[in-house]
């Protein structure tokens, strides 16, 4: 019985372990997606800037 105790208490602590490191990468996956989101929008805006800035330098 004190052998089914420790290996049940060994395997659940490797599944919470688990249950941890998917949490902590899901968490890093999800900064590293917004980053790359705003990094986008940050060269969208740009581009659309020097399209702009092109357009009325042709105008003038």
């Amino acid at each position: 019985m004190t052998v089914l105790a420790m290996l049940l208490l060994i395997i659940g602590t490797v599944l919470v372990l688990i249950g941890a490191m998917l949490i902590l990468v899901g968490t890093v996956l999800i900064v590293i997606g917004a980053m790359l989101i705003f990094m986008g929008i940050a060269l969208i805006a740009l581009a659309i800037f020097l399209l702009i800035r092109r357009a009325l330098r042709r105008r003038q």
